[in-house]
């Protein structure tokens, strides 16, 4: 019986082994693709090629670019979708408050991610490059088509440059009254600041 030739492609379809191999291999793939390239420039055909899997079992395991980006570096939950159903579930009225108590009880533990991503963000341009892209791309791209009022761009990210000051300011730096504030007073102080960078003219 003659042999089959060897056509030098890579096998589609599943990695042999263990699916939580296979999720390791992906996920080490997607951390090392960001960090080389940023968010933008990163593909999930470029991760899988990395992997040594089919791009489409990229898909069937972690979904869409961001969804990756987010369980390649711990981000609790989805924050793309979290965002996209408080924009169109919230009374327009307590928009600013349910974006700040989102942001702080989800994100503003200090065990979670974003203290090495924001360390890694503010002394390597890599970093930094990547944590920008997902930013621009993933959470005020989406804010801008869910949310189209004018000069949406810059209101998400006064909200967002007001977050990761003050995440930084109470867990990095450990300014004290803050460290020691509970959220829901982060909550209610924020909530109307950031009500006011949506919903308020900017300017004169």
């Amino acid at each position: 019986m003659p042999k089959r030739e060897r056509t030098g492609r890579k096998p589609r379809g599943r990695r042999p082994g263990d699916a939580a191999v296979t999720k390791t291999a992906i996920l080490d793939a997607a951390r090392a693709v960001f960090g080389e390239r940023g968010y933008e420039c990163s593909t999930i055909r470029a991760i899988a090629a990395r992997a040594g899997v089919d791009p489409a079992l990229v898909h069937h395991y972690f979904g869409r670019k961001h969804q990756l980006f987010g369980a390649a570096h711990q981000l609790p939950g989805d924050p793309i979708d979290a965002l996209s159903e408080i924009l169109a579930t919230s009374d327009p009225d307590q928009l600013g408050e349910n974006i700040a108590r989102f942001y702080v009880t989800t994100f503003f533990g200090p065990d979670g991610p974003l203290p090495s991503l924001l360390r890694a963000a503010a002394t390597n341009e890599q970093a930094a490059a990547m944590l920008k892209g997902f930013v621009e791309k993933a959470i005020i791209g989406r804010f801008e088509r869910v949310y189209p009022v004018p000069d949406i761009r810059l209101r998400i990210s006064l909200v967002g440059s007001h977050l990761i000051g003050l995440f930084m300011a109470r867990h990095i730096i450990g300014v004290r009254d803050l460290a020691e504030a509970d959220d829901e007073t982060l909550v209610q102080a924020i909530g109307p600041v950031f009500q006011h960078y949506l919903t308020a003219p900017l300017g004169t």
